[in-house]
């Protein structure tokens, strides 16, 4: 069935295409882009309305919970259902302990069941007793972490997930310890390479990113840059995802049952972060939006999303800047950019509309009214 949205606002990812325009698509895809109106099964007034690619959190922790697997399956199903009324159609997720994100991932391009597009890492690597150790192969030579990579790939990884630090939410952890070495992370990144799958690093501390950067790790996460380690990852092409608003709600909170990890933050990290995204504004490093949502209250699924890019824009990017890091750049991370991540004829149509003008005012990344995915209407205000 065919679906027309016309007297549309379009942000195609990288720019505002049209003030006026009309996007014309079906199950198969994007079919038609232009100005005005289209003719179809289903009409939408796009007046007062914009138009963006699907929006893409690049790191989250889907099924994340206390329970055995069946649990986390579950969870992680419904959460994939939610994702649609933030307008977020695609999610990296970063860990979940078990197989869960890999499963219903499955169930989803099987079309068993409906759900937002996972790109799946199930257990991460750490070393013995490291940061979420309890949710990863805990690996303490690079033959030990090689054999974990290779675990990983055949249960269906799409990513191979590397702890290079201490971090926030283990209890003990220190978050500025270095942990696995580059040498554990060169043969993670030579498997994953091998088989076309994407690296990731948690780096809560200079020395593991800078490790991480020379294993040629893809993406580095949370890590708060210095100059020296921007220009490593400027000259590798490493991609980065910030997660400022997980520090932003840790160093805020109130929570009693929370301040063991708030005492963990220094108020100064919000100012590294600031001083991270202009380094890689200015030495064009690809910023990835990411929100590290699902692990805890701290950090809600979802509507983290909008808080994110929110601060982005605080901190010095354009709102077209921060929509980019939550769109193309995004699928560019995860190799799916051919499919998602910006509207052109012939991509999956995979849209969501916004009353209002995200473009100019970011906050009105949250008046979300339409989601669709593969040109099917997924979620409706």
């Amino acid at each position: 069935m065919k679906t027309a949205i016309n007297h549309v606002k379009i942000f195609d990812g990288y720019k505002v295409l049209t003030d006026d325009g009309a996007l014309l698509f079906d199950e198969s895809g994007i079919l038609a882009l232009g100005e005005g109106e289209f003719e179809a099964d289903t009409v939408i007034d796009g007046r007062g309305k914009t138009l963006l690619p699907g929006l893409i959190d690049s790191h989250v922790h889907l099924g994340w919970c206390d329970g055995g697997e069946g649990e986390s399956i579950a969870l992680t199903a419904y959460q994939a259902t939610q994702l649609w009324q933030y307008g977020i159609t695609t999610v990296r997720s970063c860990v979940t302990g078990s197989q869960a994100d890999i499963l219903v991932r499955d169930m989803i391009d099987e079309g068993k069941i409906a759900g937002a597009r996972i790109v799946a890492s199930g257990r991460g690597i750490s070393i013995t007793g490291g940061h979420c150790w309890m949710h990863s192969h805990e690996c303490d030579t690079p033959d030990e972490v090689r054999k974990a990579a290779r675990t990983l790939i055949r249960s269906g990884a799409d990513q191979i997930k590397l702890l290079a630090t201490g971090g926030m939410m283990t209890k003990g952890s220190k978050p500025g310890a270095a942990q696995l070495t580059e040498e554990q992370m060169r043969a993670a990144v030579e498997e994953a390479e091998n088989a076309g799958r994407i690296t990731s690093a948690h780096c809560t501390n200079l020395e593991g990113a800078k490790r991480a950067i020379r294993a040629g790790v893809r993406s580095i996460e949370h890590a708060q840059l210095d100059e020296e380690t921007a220009n490593m990852m400027a000259e590798a092409g490493t991609f980065y995802s910030p997660t400022i608003v997980t520090r932003y709600n840790i160093i805020n909170t109130t929570d009693p049952a929370l301040q063991w990890m708030r005492a963990k933050a220094n108020p100064g990290d919000l100012e590294r972060k600031k001083k991270a995204l202009m380094l890689c504004k200015e030495k064009g490093i690809t910023v990835c939006a990411a929100t590290d949502g699902g692990t805890n209250a701290v950090t809600p699924l979802g509507s983290s999303l909008a808080t994110e890019l929110k601060i982005y824009t605080e901190y010095g990017l354009s709102c077209c800047e921060a929509l980019t890091a939550a769109t193309v750049n995004g699928a560019k991370l995860m190799q799916i950019d051919d499919a998602v991540g910006s509207i052109a004829v012939g991509m999956q149509a995979d849209l969501a509309l916004f009353d209002g003008d995200p473009t100019e005012d970011i906050t009105a990344i949250e008046n979300v009214c339409m989601t669709f995915q593969g040109g099917t209407l997924r979620w409706k205000k």
